[in-house]
């Protein structure tokens, strides 16, 4: 639905209060108070069959009583009242409205109930519904301040933040008051809530297009529609509005069990990331590094690549700056350029490194630290630079040093953050010129490493489909070879008697022996697998397996014999996610895939590049890297099978809840990538199912 639809809650001529009151506590009391109380212009109007006034305004008995002009309805009652209030919104012709209520949704038989009515009066009214279960909206800048959140009560900072939640509470605290004791102010607030029909998407692309929005904070527990969200993302970030996303509930399993290994496996919080980051977003792993993120966006400071320059006062610091460096993802490159002949002098007998250490200087003396920020900020290869000053801006004269060295560095417009202990006064001097303090020297690295570009920044590709209808019986075997082209197969070859298997073996080499069932993922743990062997010992082996063939009960399962390959083991897996559809996972393969977890995913499809950095993420990739003097492995390889993996999910309409290839052996460079075995799972949802 077009952004513009939202604009009713953003820009409205007029806002009925249903369920107003003159109770101080009560939520429409609080509702009813914020819109004068901060600037409203439009009309109010309080309904409230009880009241002829309410805090000076005419009150009115009915949603149908109310006057144009309305386009929004603030809904104030009990969970039970609220059906029929929109209903009666529906009817008077109110486009939109916010709905405070809670106990809605999967819980109680009542909860349920309620959901269901909801629903329904939510589709017969045709309104737009931004809740239930929401503390509301608030715009600064136009005073349209529908909620009942009780930190406005201390004052609010206008600015050009846009939050958007489905936690009021964390909403409020992490993107407004929070923020506000850094001197950020916000410009949007929303609340979304449970989502029954405005979803958090919807919002991201509204305030986009907002020319006085710097930056824009998700804070989100999921979403019904992951690729939707994704799409909001990158047209925010066309927009030029950097988007800081904070997920919680990250222990949430992307789906439900099946009977391949990727459904147990694959983790949802990390799908969610690595969407986003593709799609443009700036991932923060906890509320500081969101807060901080959109500290520096707000200031319009944020460095343009991952390459850091560092003045410390001690070699402690410059220790801590590197160790921070080298955990977040960021380059401390060593000067390009010497000093100006100017600079010279300031800096002479100090190691001309970075970190610079200015105190390692004998002559140092009050122009070492404007000479050293002067010639670490013109380096050509740093994106940004930290001056660490410990507590020495306690003093009086040492702060306006410092001020004097950061407007003589100015004019090389290089991001220039601080930190250590100074006074509040000084820090907001500070950051009138630009420069934005912090007091912890790694938590301004890792604020860094979230602002920074992503090194995972190449465009996100074609959506793909997500959803579809189901396919019948776990395809295995030859079946699954054959359906999943684009990717390389070991040979294997059906064998009925111990002496088919043994001329097989006599002409492949060392073979392994296995049963292709489609019921049993774990083969190894059953007695399915025997090898490597060579030929002498193949007869035996195949004897056993017939006898755990049957111990299984799997004997309409063929025995294969299949070329045994050596190489670095991953996994590969493509599912259905339930907020994303269609998407890969890469790991470390064989048989401790579900011990390790040593595993990335992304949304499907994506490109040889992505498919790369996705391998390379994992613990494991030094292995591929060519580790104890081993051969590197052909990753070009991996890539591409994970790419033919990712196109077939991305094409295949959902028909396939899952896809198992484990292991995939890496051979040595230019010798390829070989699928050992492969399992498909069937979407078996009906035609008229609804989508995951």
């Amino acid at each position: 639905m077009a952004a513009s639809s939202l604009a009713p809650f953003f820009v409205p001529r007029g806002i009925c209060i249903v369920g107003a009151s003159s109770e101080p506590e009560r939520v429409g009391t609080r509702a009813l108070r914020n819109l004068p109380h901060f600037g409203y212009e439009g009309r109010v109007y309080p309904v409230n069959p009880r009241a002829e006034e309410l805090l000076g305004y005419a009150c009115y008995r009915s949603v149908a009583d109310v006057p144009d002009p309305v386009d929004l309805a603030v809904i104030c009652v009990a969970s039970e009242r609220v059906p029929g209030a929109l209903r009666e919104c529906g009817a008077r012709g109110i486009p939109a409205a916010v709905v405070f209520a809670s106990g809605f949704g999967p819980g109680t038989a009542e909860s349920q109930r309620l959901q269901s009515e909801l629903t329904a009066a939510h589709r017969a009214s045709g309104v737009r519904v931004l809740g239930p279960n929401t503390i509301g909206t608030r715009l600064v800048q136009t005073g349209v301040f529908a909620t009942f959140a009780h930190d406005v009560e201390g004052g609010v900072t206008p600015g050009s933040v846009a939050i958007i939640a489905q936690s009021g509470g964390l909403g409020v605290y992490f993107g407004s008051a929070f923020l506000r004791r850094y001197g950020v102010g916000t410009r949007y607030l929303v609340d979304t809530g449970n989502e029954l029909d405005v979803s958090a998407a919807e919002v991201l692309e509204y305030v986009a297009e907002d020319d006085e929005v710097s930056s824009i904070g998700l804070i989100l527990e999921g979403a019904r529609d992951g690729r939707r969200l994704m799409r909001a993302v990158a047209v925010a970030v066309a927009a030029g509005k950097p988007v800081v996303f904070l997920k919680t509930g990250r222990s949430e399993a992307a789906s439900a069990q099946v009977v391949s290994h990727t459904g147990a496996v694959a983790g949802n919080a990390e799908l969610f990331d690595r969407a986003l980051t593709t799609a443009g977003a700036h991932v923060a792993r906890d509320e500081s590094e969101f807060v901080d993120a959109l500290r520096i966006f707000d200031a319009g400071v944020a460095p343009k690549g991952r390459r850091i320059g560092a003045v410390t006062p001690s070699g402690g610091y410059a220790i801590l700056t590197i160790d921070a460096a080298d955990r977040y993802g960021l380059g401390l490159p060593h000067p390009a350029i010497p000093p100006t002949p100017e600079q010279e002098s300031a800096l002479a007998s100090g190691a001309l490194t970075n970190p610079f250490d200015y105190t390692s200087i004998s002559a140092a003396g009050p122009e070492t630290l404007g000479a050293a920020i002067a010639w670490i900020s013109g380096q050509p290869n740093v994106d940004a630079v930290l001056v660490w000053q410990a507590y020495s801006l306690i003093q009086a004269e040492r702060r306006a040093q410092f001020e004097e060295a950061i407007v003589a560095a100015s004019p090389s417009r290089m991001p220039i953050f601080g930190c250590g202990i100074t006074s509040p006064e000084f820090e907001a001097r500070l950051r009138e010129l630009g420069v934005l303090w912090f007091e912890e020297p790694t938590r301004l690295v890792r604020a860094l490493s979230v602002a920074a570009p992503s090194p995972k920044s190449e465009p996100w590709l074609r959506p793909g489909p997500t959803t579809g209808r189901g396919a019948g019986a776990v395809v295995v075997g030859e079946a699954a070879r054959r359906l999943l082209t684009g990717i390389e197969h070991a040979e294997a070859f059906p064998v009925f008697h111990p002496q088919a298997a043994v001329s097989v073996a006599e002409r492949l080499g060392p073979v392994m022996l296995k049963v292709e069932s489609g019921t049993h993922a774990h083969k190894t743990e059953v007695g399915l697998v025997e090898g490597p062997l060579d030929a002498a010992h193949v007869a035996q082996a195949y004897a056993a397996l017939v006898d755990a063939r049957a111990r299984a009960g799997a004997d309409d399962s063929p025995v294969v014999v299949q070329a045994f390959e050596s190489g670095v083991e991953l996994a590969l897996g493509g599912y259905q996610d339930p907020v994303f559809g269609a998407s890969v996972m890469v790991a470390a393969g064989g048989i401790y895939l579900e011990v390790l977890r040593d595993i990335a995913v992304a949304v499907a499809p994506v490109s040889e590049a992505q498919a790369r950095e996705l391998i390379l993420s994992l613990r494991m990739s030094p292995l591929l890297l060519g580790a104890r003097g081993r051969p590197p492995a052909d990753l070009d390889a991996a890539a591409r099978a994970l790419v033919a993996l990712s196109e077939f999910m991305a094409d295949a309409s959902g028909r396939w809840s899952s896809v198992d290839i484990n292991p995939l052996i890496v051979r040595d460079t230019g010798q390829g990538a070989v699928a050992v075995d492969v399992l498909l799972v069937p979407n078996n949802r009906g035609e008229d199912d609804e989508p995951a």
